[in-house]
């Protein structure tokens, strides 16, 4: 069973201050800059930019490469260092080709290849289960680091597994710490778990600050918590200079400081490459500039390299050939919507209630991993809203149990935090009382929500398994599998198609 992320994919919200340049001044002594990505999710070709006019498809790892050897041409490529802050996988079905022995290899040797330096484990790394991810940290000739992801009988989790690595730049030692996600545990199989002990994270980087703050004149966390985690680390843990973050998928245009200790991410899927340039003086960092490269096309300083651009043609043409039929079309953009209703989500609902003969659909937004683009839909297309292999399922939930399902999403309506739960079958409004949401006129396929009655609910198995984090504390009861994944439901609705976009409104405020 493949699992998946339960937070939000979040897209930038601002528009960089200039145009991408690497028209910049070499480096002097004690300078280096850390060249970033993170949350790549096998995203190795252009994707739609939300936040530029147009959408234009920007970034993929052919440009990461022409601009980071830009950037190591123009200021000297001893002071350069290349880092990524986790979620390689799950994405693309670039993920699920088997290279070098293990699911998503081929990122390895699209990320050797552009010339990465460390990467740090994100949650993703375990969709393809434990067993996968110890062959795919082995197979890394780039160092794969976490200081606090350990075996549950001691130990690091991972025989090649590094808590940190210490690489020099211009002279200079620098000390990279990983740090992976405390929630960890709702976010990978209970297998994997149990074989898992985790660390907290300021405790284990802490650790790591006071072995190596002798041995180096920088030291960088390179992070897979978000970015509010990545506050709180800087703020808990003295000795840092840098946090190299992801998970939030957050676009940092300028840096954040907190505590002195600076904090870059750069969005998602290898759109935008972070550029962090330091000063260090006597074991300190003294100045700092940041700037977040959106990778445009027709801003592209120089080609990629020949063995980039091989490797990037043959693992395209390898998916174009298994996934690049056309299977249907959108009438319009069906978009998904982390904290709010969203028509993919309504969707997604409906096709699994009426594909099981459900009363009730339900979706995690977390899980809608990109949006259904108006015009023609291919296998891929609809692989990349469906990435994780999840199996439909149904089972039984009560009135009573449902309404504090509709109660929590009023709640994210209503502007709480977390994500809504989409839904299908299930209609009401809401209007604050003091301030909280209170729930009127809800109905069950147009008949009034009773609440001693039982319904059927449609979902994909990561819902089911986690049903009492999502769904109110809920202990599923009578849980069968449909025989099918949602992956392979989405696909027999696009082809009985054409896919429209379902109106909005199942719950809203009045």
């Amino acid at each position: 069973m493949i699992w998946l992320w339960a937070c939000a994919p979040k897209t930038a919200d601002a528009v960089p201050a200039a145009e991408p340049s690497v028209d910049q001044p070499a480096l002097g002594d004690g300078e280096l800059v850390l060249l970033h990505t993170n949350d790549l999710h096998g995203h190795f070709l252009p994707e739609p930019a939300d936040w530029l006019e147009g959408s234009p498809a920007i970034g993929g790892m052919a440009a990461l490469d022409a601009w980071s050897d830009a950037i190591e041409a123009q200021l000297g490529s001893e002071g350069v260092l290349l880092l990524d802050g986790g979620d390689i996988l799950t994405g693309t079905p670039l993920t699920d080709l088997e290279v070098r022995g293990a699911g998503g290899g081929a990122m390895l040797e699209l990320m050797e290849a552009v010339g990465y330096d460390a990467w740090v484990v994100g949650n993703h790394e375990f969709d393809q289960g434990f067993d996968n991810l110890d062959r795919l940290i082995t197979a890394s000739a780039v160092p794969v680091v976490s200081s606090n992801v350990g075996a549950a009988e001691g130990g690091l989790a991972f025989e090649r597994q590094l808590p940190s690595v210490v690489v020099t730049a211009n002279g200079l030692r620098v000390g990279i710490i990983g740090a992976t996600t405390e929630g960890l545990g709702y976010l990978v199989s209970p297998a994997d778990w149990e074989r898992l002990s985790l660390a907290p994270v300021a405790e284990s980087v802490a650790a790591e600050v006071e072995r190596l703050d002798p041995e180096t004149d920088v030291i960088v966390a390179l992070t897979h918590i978000g970015l509010d985690a990545d506050r709180a680390l800087a703020a808990a843990v003295s000795g840092l200079d840098v946090i190299v973050g992801g998970h939030s998928h957050t676009p940092l245009y300028e840096a954040e400081e907190v505590s002195g200790v600076i904090i870059v991410q750069a969005g998602s899927y290898g759109r935008s490459l972070g550029q962090l340039r330091l000063k260090v003086v006597d074991d300190e960092v003294v100045s700092s500039h940041a700037i977040l490269h959106d990778l445009i096309p027709e801003a592209q300083p120089q080609p990629a390299s020949a063995d980039v651009l091989e490797l990037v043609a043959t693992y395209e043409a390898q998916i174009d050939a298994a996934y690049g039929e056309v299977i249907g079309e959108a009438t319009s953009t069906l978009s998904s919507r982390y904290a709010g209703e969203s028509s993919l989500g309504n969707w997604i609902t409906d096709v699994l209630r009426e594909s099981t003969g459900a009363d009730i659909g339900l979706y995690n937004s977390g899980g809608l991993r990109a949006d259904l683009r108006h015009g023609s839909l291919t296998l891929r297309s609809i692989y990349e809203v469906f990435p994780f292999g999840n199996a439909v399922v149904t089972f039984t939930i009560t009135g009573e149990q449902l309404v504090r399902v509709l109660l929590a999403n009023a709640a994210v309506q209503a502007g709480h935090e977390g994500g809504m739960i989409s839904m299908s079958g299930v209609s009401g409004s809401w209007h604050r009382v003091l301030g909280a949401p209170e729930l009127r006129d809800l109905e069950v396929n147009g008949e009034p929500l009773a609440i001693d009655a039982t319904y059927v609910v449609a979902t994909n198995s990561y819902v089911a398994d986690q049903a009492d984090r999502y769904l109110g504390g809920l202990t599923v009861r009578d849980l069968r599998g449909a025989g099918y994944t949602v992956f392979e439901a989405a696909v027999e609705a696009v082809r009985r198609g054409p896919v429209e976009a379902p109106p909005l409104g199942r719950l809203a405020e009045h």
